[in-house]
Parts: structure tokens; C-alpha cells; sequence
């Protein structure tokens, strides 16, 4: 079932112009990375989304901000019921869908409704319920009562506050007008540089990521990714670590989908110095980052290794 929702999502996806990798083998905390000028998604899939683990979505959460990415949970159900079209679900402070959901949102047919501790909550356009108000002459307490609520709760209506779907659908029967925002999922708050240098560790247990790290760049740990790690500022790495042959293989063809969509160079770090490229990913041993000096050294060895056949 699973992979038959990732299957129907990259169909949807390449018919409204994205371009899509998939990491769907990768074991990694996602499963397709889609691009188009503008926009880049990353999608997790599931059968139940109650199976999206905490740690997965801690990460999924810091890739949304270093990259500046939308991402969505896609799924059937969860354990109590089946997820309903045109509601938006939450799990773990990420937005989570059904596929008929996902395919509204492609058409821009944004939902309204959010599913929130068992209640279909929704946003208010808060100044034209003030505005429409005034205009039909009503006052709170003549508002109020007409919604069979108290005066305080339509004043946070107007201030701003989520209203239930039942009472927002009262109010626009009652002021004869469309109040209830869209969710445009797309168009979500950037991170603030507090937010995203949190994102970043000062204390590396991984020795050789710690040299990375010693040469003048910050760096963002991952355990659930195609990547173990990227670093920043100047130039942005994406970095695997391998120690057999197949192991090292394996990362570099996650690092050649990875390094297009995210739009980062790609490093393996070796255990030994082995190989200098595997296919057309460099390779840097361990006992090589001691010898360098700077960043913009690292970055050399690199370019040098991207050339070599």
C-alpha cells in the first residue's frame, strides 16, 4: 500500500511539472524529494501516519529549514479512522494529508480544515468578520447571540482566534459572507537565523566530521538521511561516510539524487583512502581531513576529485 501511494504521488507530481527523485530504498526519514522552480517538496509516505517516528520527523523538520522546503506526510489512515479529503492532520508539527488531499493541493484547491485533538478547527479572516459586522450594524452581543455564544468568544474571533468548523459555518450564515481561510501550504513562514543555527551542532561526537567541523564551518547531523551530514556556510556539503566497498557505492548514488535537489556538493568521507571517486562522487579518507588547513582546502580536494574519470 505504501508504495503504491509514493507510485500515484510521483505520477501527480511529474504531471504538474516537478522534477522527482526517490529514496524510497534509502531507508532514510524521507521518501521523494520533487522540484520545480520555486518549490522543493519532500514527502513521507505511509500507510497509517501514526507510524511517522518522532526522530524522522525531528529531522524532516530541520531539512524543511536548511533547505527552505515544503514538507508533507501522505497517507490512508490512522489508527482510529481513515483520513478525509480537503482536512489537514498533524504529526509531530508536520502537515499531514491523504492522496486526494495532496492531488487538490497540486491544483491549488488549498484545504481549510484542520483535524485537532478530535475538532475540525479553522482559521478566520478576521478583519472582514469585523468589518461585516460593523457594516450589517451588529453589535458583539447581537453577534453573539444569533451564534448562541458568549461575547468574549466572538471578540477572539475577531482578534484572531480558530473557531470551530460548525461555528465558522454560523458565522457565515450569519453575516452572509465567506470567512473561513484557505491553508496555502506552500507559502509557509521562512525560519529565523535563531531557529536554523540551532539546527547546527557546536559538539561533534563524530571524529570526522569533527575535522569538517575544525575547518571553519558549521555543521547539521542527521542520522535518518541519505546523508550523515551538511555543512554551512559558503559552499554547502553534503556528506556520507562508508567503510566497504558496497557500503561506499550505495552512498554515492543517494549523494547524486541528493545533490541535485538540494543543490549542495557531495562528499564521502572513507574510512581509508582507497578511492578518490566513485561515480563522479569524491572521496576524502579520514587521515587526509587532519592534513588540511581550511575549508577552502577541503573544497579544492573536491573539485580536483569531481575531474577524475
Amino acid at each position: 500500500m505504501r508504495e503504491t501511494i509514493i507510485l500515484k504521488a510521483i505520477a501527480l507530481l511529474r504531471e504538474h511539472g516537478f522534477s522527482v527523485e526517490s529514496f524510497l530504498h534509502s531507508n532514510a526519514c524521507f521518501d521523494l524529494v520533487a522540484k520545480r522552480p520555486g518549490l522543493t517538496l519532500v514527502l513521507k509516505a505511509f500507510n497509517n501516519i501514526d507510524g511517522l517516528r518522532e526522530e524522522h520527523a525531528a529531522e524532516l523538520r530541520k531539512i524543511a529549514s536548511l533547505f527552505n522546503a515544503t514538507v508533507l506526510v501522505i497517507g490512508e489512515k490512522s489508527k482510529a479512522f481513515s483520513l478525509k479529503t480537503g482536512i489537514l492532520y498533524e504529526r509531530y508539527g508536520l502537515a499531514a494529508l491523504s492522496l486526494g488531499s495532496f492531488k487538490g493541493l497540486l491544483n491549488e484547491k488549498f484545504p481549510s480544515v484542520r483535524y485537532f485533538k478530535g475538532k475540525s478547527i479553522v482559521e478566520l479572516d478576521n478583519e472582514k468578520l469585523r468589518e461585516k459586522r460593523k457594516q450589517l450594524g451588529l453589535t458583539l452581543q447581537e453577534l453573539a447571540e444569533r451564534l448562541d455564544t458568549t461575547v468574549e468568544s466572538v471578540h477572539r474571533y475577531e482578534k484572531g482566534a480558530t473557531a470551530s468548523l460548525s461555528t465558522a459555518e454560523k458565522l457565515e450564515d450569519a453575516l452572509a459572507t465567506n470567512l473561513i481561510k484557505k491553508i496555502d501550504l506552500f507559502a509557509a513562514e521562512k525560519p529565523s537565523q535563531a531557529e536554523i543555527k540551532g539546527f547546527y551542532s557546536e559538539q561533534i561526537d563524530d571524529e570526522a566530521l569533527g575535522k569538517v567541523h575544525d575547518l571553519g564551518v558549521s555543521i547539521a547531523l542527521f542520522r535518518h538521511s541519505p546523508f550523515r551530514a551538511y555543512s554551512s556556510p559558503k559552499e554547502g556539503l553534503l556528506i556520507g561516510k562508508g567503510v566497504k566497498k558496497l557500503e561506499i557505492r550505495k552512498r554515492a548514488v543517494e549523494l547524486g539524487k541528493a545533490k541535485d535537489v538540494f543543490k549542495a556538493k557531495p562528499l564521502i568521507i572513507a574510512h581509508e583512502a582507497r578511492y578518490k571517486q566513485v561515480d563522479h562522487i569524491p572521496i576524502v579518507a579520514e587521515e587526509e581531513l587532519g592534513s588540511l588547513g581550511k575549508f577552502k582546502d577541503l573544497m579544492h580536494l573536491i573539485k580536483e576529485r569531481e575531474k577524475l574519470d
